[in-house]
């Protein structure tokens, strides 16, 4: 029987079947795991937070010894098929036009059919990926597009609008660093194309140095202790616990210990006396 899992998923979804899909990260490549709720169009992206051994969960009337959480967040199918694209139409100096549906064909090492085709099938995010990203043409009844560079670089601009800059990273500013902060986060979902790209129109890549906050990006959050839990700060070192500053001890705890000290343990009431002493 397998163990229970713990997963945190948004109110809207949480009394919905959602499919599991296996979708090649858009930064990387590699399949990750997303679930679609495929009646209201809306994909998730799964994160889980591994305890390594050193949490288990409690619940009425069970208890799991994996400790882990898994969070599901809604993210943007464009960025899914800007990877798609990207990968599959990019060719020399152009872009070439590709038929859409024969994404449904495509099955190798970070291609799934299936996954690909229920995605294609979300009709609203498909028709509105094809216009924010692609010169969209149809031919003899097929639908047929590439990537517009002008349109990506648009639509990644609007992604990095300072107002959507999370509340507890505020601390970068305004203006131009949140603006560069906001492309840092939008990156983690590109490839390295269109991550150069992007930074361009920010100044380049050099105009990450103007903000130390930019430059020390958290990779990751030890749980070593409740003190550990701050929202984007890492404890020190990997795995460490957090050096914690000792209270001044009072009078009577002085008292206690010293006559702790002093005081012999009970084992030595039960030892046998040396005939000699």
């Amino acid at each position: 029987m397998d163990e229970r899992k713990v997963i945190v998923v948004p109110r809207a979804q949480s009394g919905r079947v959602l499919r599991e899909l296996r979708l090649p990260h858009p930064r990387s490549g590699v399949p990750a795991s997303y679930y679609a709720d495929t009646e209201n169009e809306v994909l998730l992206e799964v994160a889980t937070i591994d305890m390594n051994g050193r949490r288990s969960w409690l619940g009425d009337g069970w208890v799991s010894s994996d400790g882990s959480l898994s969070v599901m967040t809604p993210t943007d199918p464009l960025f899914i098929y800007l990877g798609l694209f990207t990968t599959i139409s990019q060719g020399g100096d152009e872009w070439k036009y590709v038929d859409v549906d024969s994404l449904r064909l495509e099955t190798n090492d970070t291609m799934d059919a299936l996954s690909i085709g229920a995605l294609l099938d979300m009709s609203g995010v498909r028709r509105r990926a094809l216009h924010a990203l692609c010169d969209v043409r149809d031919i003899s009844g097929d639908t047929v597009a590439r990537i517009e560079p002008a349109k990506v670089v648009a639509w990644l601009r609007r992604k990095c609008d300072p107002g959507r800059l999370p509340t507890v990273l505020g601390s970068v500013g305004g203006g131009l660093a949140a603006q560069r902060e906001m492309a840092v986060l939008v990156s983690e979902y590109l490839s390295g194309f269109w991550v150069a790209r992007l930074f361009d129109e920010f100044g380049g890549f050099a105009g990450l140095l103007e903000n130390d906050v930019l430059v020390r990006r958290v990779q990751a959050v030890v749980f070593d202790a409740p003190e550990s839990y701050a929202l984007g700060v890492a404890t020190p070192g990997s795995g460490s616990k957090m050096p914690m500053k000792e209270k001044p001890k009072t009078a009577k705890e002085k008292q206690l210990e010293k006559a702790a000290l002093k005081a012999k343990s009970i084992t030595s009431f039960f030892k046998k006396k040396d005939p000699s002493s």
